[in-house]
């Protein structure tokens, strides 16, 4: 309890980011910010596209334009590029359909969502309608199980049957990508110099109080459901066992709507803020219906008054946290993860991380490498395999995905940037 008052100074920082914007802009401009357009075809001309839930890319160049759809043009592409003369579209006959696609084809698939496309998803990588991509490929699962620099292995999931992949990178995933302010706050530092464990698994040093995993359904809720997961295993491990407890994401994705947007996803931020000023409630009060239902509970009231019942007698106010802390060095997410708990880790999902099913996970070069989303997972662990260290995450996907609801990915590289933002927390338990 005692290096709460280094971060007094963080508290206030994240009191002003609270307040902040959290998203970047996604309405440009593109093409017309630097006044950009490109001859022929040209992939470098390109700017990213942000949007809640995850980001893609539109193009500057001729080869976006499309005769019969919008192809994967920036939004000003017309204005910009083609009214100001700077450059000209394609000619509006198509050639003859070839045999075999051509290199420029195959090489881009478009970044937007074509009109002519069906309501189905599609298992042809090179498919015009990109944004029907399928989730699940058994291309990519073959590409993968045949490589042999690969440390982990894939499978196909029942739960991702005749899903998109535009879809799973929202309802999947969840967190919206991090406001560039966050990764400004001022990380914990812990004046420890003893040597960690190689292998460490807070499952098996709490295996009563670390929580199960949780199937978040097709609601992008992982931001709701790793902090809940997260606070309930930490209230369990500083009690001692007194408050061991499972906490509701229900509460998170029904009460705490301002400037979120539910199964849509939603702000760590504005999550963790929630659960340190409001707190939530129990599981068996408020089961998860991964669905954003209203909230039943008034946000100043206590458990009593929500008809909680509480682990101990002694508790009224609901389950609160302190300010969150974050972490930015392996040996500090090590010591905390050893001494109090699981915390919650933040990564980019590409296309093949659906597909995982065990060993330790890097992102491959199969599938789609443009689409991506956000992700917030719960820590529990660390290891090494064959000279390849690794952390151990629960994910938001059930038991029957990855290694029983778990996986392994590589540590100490940043990989899919799960090591640029970690986050701890304190939890107020009953002095009893």
């Amino acid at each position: 309890m005692a290096y709460i008052l280094p971060i007094l100074l963080l508290v206030s920082q994240m009191t002003v980011l609270i307040v902040a914007q959290y998203s970047d802009p996604s309405s440009g401009p593109y093409c017309g910010k630097k006044n950009i357009c490109c001859k022929g075809r040209e992939d470098r001309c390109a700017h990213e596209v942000i949007y809640e839930g995850g980001d893609t890319m539109c193009y500057c160049d001729q080869f976006c334009y499309r005769p019969h759809g919008r192809g994967d043009c920036c939004e000003d592409y017309h204005t910009v590029c083609v009214l100001n003369g700077t450059t000209t579209p394609v000619p509006t006959t198509e050639p003859p359909t070839p045999t075999t696609p051509t290199v420029t084809e195959t090489t881009r698939a478009p970044a937007f969502l074509n009109a002519t496309c069906s309501t189905s998803c599609y298992n042809d990588q090179d498919d015009r309608c990109s944004n029907h991509r399928c989730l699940i490929q058994d291309e990519i699962i073959k590409q993968v199980n045949n490589d042999r620099s690969l440390k982990w292995r894939a499978s196909n999931y029942s739960q991702f049957s005749n899903k998109k992949l535009k879809d799973g990178l929202v309802y999947k995933l969840g967190t919206f990508k991090l406001n560039p302010a966050l990764f400004r706050m001022g990380a914990e530092r812990y004046d420890n110099d003893e040597p960690y464990l190689p292998q460490f698994d807070a499952r098996l040093r709490w295996p009563h109080l670390i929580s199960p995993v949780v199937d978040q359904g097709w609601c992008g809720s992982d931001w709701a459901v790793s902090l809940a997961t997260i606070v309930s295993d930490r209230y369990g491990i500083q009690s001692n066992g007194a408050e061991k407890v499972r906490l509701s994401p229900q509460t998170l994705l029904s009460c705490n709507v301002q400037r979120q947007q539910g199964c849509k996803g939603g702000h760590l931020d504005i999550a963790w803020r929630f659960a340190q000023v409001f707190g939530l409630v129990d599981e068996e009060c408020f089961p998860y219906q991964a669905d954003q239902n209203s909230c039943p509970f008034r946000l100043e009231d206590d458990l009593l008054s929500d008809g909680c019942k509480p682990v101990v007698p002694e508790r009224r106010e609901r389950y609160k946290i302190g300010p969150p802390i974050r972490l930015d060095r392996e040996r500090d997410v090590m010591y905390d993860i050893f001494n109090s708990g699981p915390i919650q880790a933040y990564m980019e999902v590409y296309q093949d991380f659906f597909h995982y099913k065990t060993g330790i996970y890097r992102h491959s070069k199969y599938g789609n490498q443009i689409m991506k989303g956000y992700h917030t997972v719960r820590l529990v662990g660390w290891g090494e395999e064959d000279n390849q260290k690794y952390w151990i995450a629960a994910n938001s996907w059930g038991t029957e995905w990855g290694e029983n609801g778990y996986f392994r990915i590589a540590r100490g590289v940043n990989e899919c940037k799960i090591e640029s933002f970690f986050i701890s927390v304190l939890c107020y338990v009953t002095e009893s």
